[in-house]
């Protein structure tokens, strides 16, 4: 069986929260009491800032994933061919 991805697991993650804000949203606007009224702004606020912050964490986990990908890239060609990065260093 395979790993889902980091990414994947936050983008269901995510559309399930959004899904909940939404029904949320909905059902808190059709209720006229004040707590309704403060449950509504919540809700509309997280409907926002859910998505960002999302976002931002999956653009952080791409560049230091990324960061260690590309040094384990590096790694791997030098230790294949030890003498061709030293011919091409001398170039």
């Amino acid at each position: 069986m395979k790993k889902m991805p980091l990414r994947r697991i936050l983008a269901i993650a995510g559309l399930i929260i959004i899904a909940g804000l939404y029904a949320l949203t909905i059902i808190c606007s059709l209720i006229g009491t004040p707590f309704a009224r403060s449950c509504l702004m919540a809700s509309l606020f997280c409907t926002i800032v859910v998505p960002a912050v999302i976002y931002g964490f999956l653009i952080i986990t791409k560049q230091t994933l990324g960061d260690n990908q590309k040094q384990m890239a590096e790694k791997e060609t030098q230790g294949e061919n030890p003498g061709q990065q030293k011919d091409k260093a001398q170039d």
